[in-house]
């Protein structure tokens, strides 16, 4: 005997497909996948579930048209978050090619700075740069470069010693940030200078 509870209405699955799309690995959006699918085979919707899971897959990857509110307005104008978006994946390939000590959380530092982003946590900055690079893992921006170290500093990156004598530390980063800013010099509103 098959029980049904009264007055209550059935979960839509447009909302199964919006719990999706927050989740940030494949592993954690399988579950949800499986039953999209499963509804779209039992009820006769298979072309449905198919569109949905289309925008499910489409909806990993950043629009330049619809950019997240993380990225300040500036950043949400079609034309600019396309130079953006070719930025950050010219960053990642230095990045990868490990020619220069740059590290994602160098990248975090300048874009929070620059007014590119608004502070967003480490995960979902992980999020939202794996976003704008087709087929880059997810937590491989989180897991590189010592967010708590470069993160933590309260003053802005220009504003860091850059005379290695007061702090060798500090101005190795403060000089790995000037690399990463004038990669993003294109975008911003302000003239980046290369230190020597």
């Amino acid at each position: 005997m098959e029980t049904t509870l009264t007055g209550i209405e059935p979960i839509p699955v447009e909302y199964v497909l919006g719990i999706a799309q927050t989740k940030a690995t494949a592993a954690q959006r399988r579950p949800y996948i499986e039953l999209i699918e499963r509804w779209g085979d039992e009820t006769g919707h298979a072309d449905e579930a198919s569109q949905l899971l289309k925008r499910l897959r489409d909806g990993q990857e950043i629009d330049a048209h619809n950019m997240p509110r993380e990225f300040m307005p500036r950043f949400r104008q079609p034309e600019v978050a396309e130079k953006l978006i070719e930025i950050v994946r010219k960053i990642d390939a230095v990045i990868a090619s490990k020619q220069e000590n740059w590290t994602w959380a160098h990248v975090m530092r300048v874009m929070v700075d620059e007014g590119i982003l608004y502070k967003p946590t480490v995960n979902r900055f992980d999020q939202l740069i794996c976003s704008m690079i087709p087929d880059k893992g997810r937590d491989t921006v989180r897991k590189h470069g010592d967010y708590t170290y470069i993160m933590g500093q309260e003053e802005s990156w220009s504003f860091w010693a850059q005379e290695s004598y007061i702090n060798p530390t500090l101005a190795a980063e403060r000089s790995i940030c000037n690399q990463i800013a004038l990669e993003f010099a294109p975008v911003l509103t302000r003239t980046i200078r290369a230190e020597l």
